[in-house]
């Protein structure tokens, strides 16, 4: 494949026509559409709660995650590797599977070490780690393969509806996992068993792997031309070079105090509201389903908007943005509000607006990030050079989870004894939002702005400069514009990409001319 051609080719060399294209970015998003309900079992209320029933301890609580990211830097030696195969799909199946298998795990070890929970503890670490390391492994065979499957033209918005399709499961996941957990007992008391954790945990198992399954439909592009390197001097080399481009190093630094923050938070919100306010299972993942609703809504926007201003500005935008909103942890207080005739908790109303903002801009943070992993990343070694990035990402972030943990633990501890103005003590998880707030506005924003405004993008100045104050209905009209524009990522819209652009920029030439003519 000529490293300069635009066109797709199959293993075997045969063109790869927009019909097959699109079909495979179709079937890519129906597998996850099922992986993403792994996911938000796997990774949300479900093992936090795990973890709290069986230890209480804020820094187990947090190693959990932080062994799962420490398993980033696995990604290098994975991309050295499958760089060398002809097709990486099959390879990364297996292993995949067998990565979903292990976390049966967790679904049954409590049942059996139930009266031995530090044995428990010391098993599912070392099933997760095992599956993390796989998933390690796979990632970065994952992002070439779809980097090279999906057009450039088109990334962002193709991510941003696949985002609001996925998310759908995770808010289905989440809600019924919620559900179950609450209809057996706490295992930490009288009568109470780990069967919920199980059921919920073995759902996520069969789902993530037919998944995978679904995934082995998706077709893959021959990918790009790399250059070997055999002596020790190259090797190095060649992992270091993406982070001597400036826009890559930058934009993964910036993304990693994005991750680093959000660690740091994290799982605690879930053990605080449960120990302070005795939210239910329900309760929780009524938080979380708000969060998924946000991405879910908002993430053809997102998605267009990327296309639209440049992600540099729009992550910007939210990384000031979007940390503002834990703010809200400072207004919760013991109260309960009347709604039409029924009383709710004060602290489930206020988080579940609060969750859905959030969700809806972190969402376009994902999106952003893997636009510009596309973008910036150099065609030959793209493989190499996604391991990289989340190496250095999951490095950097793995400490947030361990911060957040010590921090609830010497709190807990050691009550600061002061009270906010809702009558609440200041307690380990308004600590933790401020140094949230901190590392993401003041230190990841800053970073994400050093990137250089790329050609079609527009400095942070005329974003704002553009934004105008207007009829509110006209503009819900403009939003359901773009988001029926942004719906059309077929072929046709591959086929005529070059062809629009081209006329665009000759309109806007033509009109430079009778300005100035």
């Amino acid at each position: 494949m000529d490293m300069h051609s635009t066109q797709k080719v199959h293993l075997d060399g045969r063109p790869m026509g927009d019909d097959e294209i699109r079909r495979g970015l179709k079937i890519g998003t129906v597998a996850g559409f099922l992986g993403m309900a792994w996911c938000a079992i796997t990774m949300g209320v479900p093992l936090t709660m795990l973890m709290e029933c069986l230890t209480g301890s804020g820094v187990l609580i947090g190693l959990v995650v932080t062994i799962q990211q420490l398993t980033m830097v696995v990604q290098i030696p994975s991309a050295l590797f499958f760089e060398q195969l002809a097709s990486r799909r099959k390879l990364w199946g297996v292993l995949a599977i067998i990565h979903r298998v292990l976390w049966f795990v967790p679904a049954f070890i409590p049942l059996f070490f139930f009266d031995t929970p530090s044995v428990a503890v010391t098993i599912i670490f070392v099933g997760i780690g095992t599956s993390a390391i796989l998933a390690q492994i796979c990632g970065p065979m994952w992002q070439s393969w779809m980097a090279d499957l999906v057009p450039a033209r088109i990334s962002g918005r193709f991510w941003g509806i696949r985002q609001s399709v996925v998310t759908i499961s995770f808010l289905l996941a989440t809600a019924f996992s919620g559900w179950i957990l609450d209809a057996f007992p706490d295992p930490r008391k009288a009568g109470g068993s780990y069967v919920g954790f199980a059921i919920v945990f073995s759902i996520a198992s069969i789902l993530g792997i037919i998944d995978i399954s679904v995934h082995m439909f998706v077709p893959e592009p021959k990918p790009g031309l790399y250059q070997k390197h055999q002596s020790l001097s190259g090797l190095i080399d060649r992992i270091l070079a993406p982070m001597k481009i400036d826009d890559f190093r930058w934009m993964t630094f910036s993304v990693a105090m994005w991750y680093l923050a959000c660690g740091i938070v994290g799982s605690f919100g879930i053990v605080y509201l449960k120990r302070e306010f005795n939210f239910t299972y329900t309760g929780l993942s009524m938080l979380a389903v708000s969060a998924s609703l946000g991405p879910v809504i908002f993430g053809i926007l997102n998605g267009y908007l990327i296309d639209k201003i440049g992600a540099r500005a729009f992550t910007s935008i939210i990384m000031f943005i979007a940390p503002m909103i834990g703010l809200v942890w400072f207004f919760l207080s013991h109260s309960s509000v009347n709604i039409l005739g029924h009383s709710f908790s004060e602290p489930l109303i206020l988080l579940l607006v609060a969750n859905f903002f959030g969700g809806a801009l972190g969402g376009g943070v994902g999106i952003a990030q893997m636009h510009m992993i596309n973008l910036l990343s150099p065609k030959n070694g793209r493989g190499m050079a996604i391991a990289v990035h989340w190496t250095v990402v999951g490095l950097m972030a793995a400490a947030g989870p361990l911060i957040g943990g010590m921090v609830m633990d010497y709190m807990s501890k050691n009550p600061s004894g002061l009270k906010i103005f809702t009558g609440i003590e200041f307690s380990y998880m308004h600590m933790l939002v401020l140094i949230y707030i901190f590392v993401i506005s003041f230190i990841g924003a800053p970073l994400m702005l050093r990137l250089k405004i790329r050609a079609g993008d527009l400095p942070l100045n005329e974003v704002f400069a553009s934004i105008k104050v207007g009829n509110p209905l006209r503009g819900i009209s403009v939003v359901s514009d773009i988001y029926q524009t942004a719906l059309g990522f077929g072929p046709e819209n591959i086929d005529d990409s070059d062809k629009k652009h081209k006329e665009h920029k000759e309109h806007k030439e033509h009109k430079k001319t009778d300005l100035t003519g």
